[in-house]
């Protein structure tokens, strides 16, 4: 009895200090040993995904509010610069043509899924700088994710191996055409479906889960939640998961498309703190992408009725 008072005790006095450190701070810059500590795990990703004889995750800039991940070719050679920007125009094209994204969009909100900042915080930059120039820099301006930088354009490139499927980029990325849909309908009840998914879910004791759906707009929304455990992960893991919707109205039809992404950490009472979150798609990957088919599959019987 005592120790379960103990208990109750600590959670009253401890979760205002704990959801403050949790919280996104002012200055970015407090946080940098994080940032660089995401590099490995990027790189992981690229690999993970045949991408590493494309990219390599080079070294992080963090600014008060915004924090940049910069990627290099890693591709070694003649006419490096021409080849990097070769693979990114063809990944730009492939993936949009596939998925109905940019490649742009899937580095950018991955790179803002592992620092755990929003996509107006983040920011890639790919570039090359011998023989020739290259620079292609991924931001969020207002829900859009604009391509700017430097293009070279030469007669002599050579072609980078690239990934035979892109479907897998990120997990859980898929769309589908909802007929005689309107967007604002469709995204509206997609987003409060969602949050009462998960508003009732948490862990086995002390916490409920947390959901944060304060970024919405008309076309896209962005679902963070935390506190869950025993949804993806088997072995009764703190987990994390962030969803992205995005729609696009096309005539009379509404076409929808997502990504679901998930980390998860270890704790006793309470749940650890960012650091100490790693990606699911490293380690759970068959269980992230079975639970958000299972998820999806509902929501979209429900966006059809």
């Amino acid at each position: 009895m005592r120790s379960s008072l103990l208990v109750g005790y600590l959670v009253i006095f401890l979760l205002p200090i704990l959801t403050s450190a949790q919280g996104q701070g002012i200055d970015l810059r407090q946080d940098a040993d994080f940032f660089k500590a995401k590099i490995p795990e990027f790189q992981a990703w690229l690999r993970q995904n045949q991408l590493d004889g494309v990219f390599y995750a080079d070294s992080v800039a963090v600014a008060p509010k915004k924090v940049t991940l910069f990627l290099r070719g890693a591709y070694k050679g003649a006419r490096v610069c021409d080849s990097l920007q070769c693979a990114w125009d063809r990944l730009e094209k492939t993936n949009f043509r596939l998925n109905g994204q940019f490649f742009r969009e899937r580095l950018l909100h991955k790179w803002a899924f592992l620092a755990e900042v929003h996509e107006e915080q983040a920011e890639v930059v790919v570039r090359c700088h011998e023989p020739a120039h290259f620079l292609a820099r991924v931001s969020s301006n207002k829900g859009r994710i604009p391509l700017d930088g430097r293009s070279i354009r030469s007669g002599a490139v050579v072609d980078v191996r690239l990934p035979a499927s892109l479907q897998g980029i990120n997990v859980g990325d898929n769309k589908i055409l909802l007929p005689r849909q309107q967007l604002y309908s469709v995204c509206t009840k997609a987003r409060q479906y969602l949050i009462n998914f998960y508003k009732s879910k948490g862990t086995p004791i002390l916490w409920k889960a947390r959901v944060d759906s304060s970024y919405a707009t008309v076309d896209e929304f962005v679902l963070e939640v935390s506190h869950l455990s025993y949804e993806i992960c088997p072995d009764g893991y703190f987990e994390y998961h962030r969803i992205y919707v995005k729609g696009v109205q096309k005539g009379e039809d509404v076409e929808l498309s997502w990504e679901f992404q998930g980390k998860y950490g270890s704790g006793i009472l309470f749940p650890p703190r960012k650091n100490d979150y790693k990606d699911m798609s490293l380690r759970y990957k068959d269980s992230l992408e079975e639970y958000q088919r299972r998820l999806f599959k509902k929501l979209l019987d429900y966006l059809r009725q």
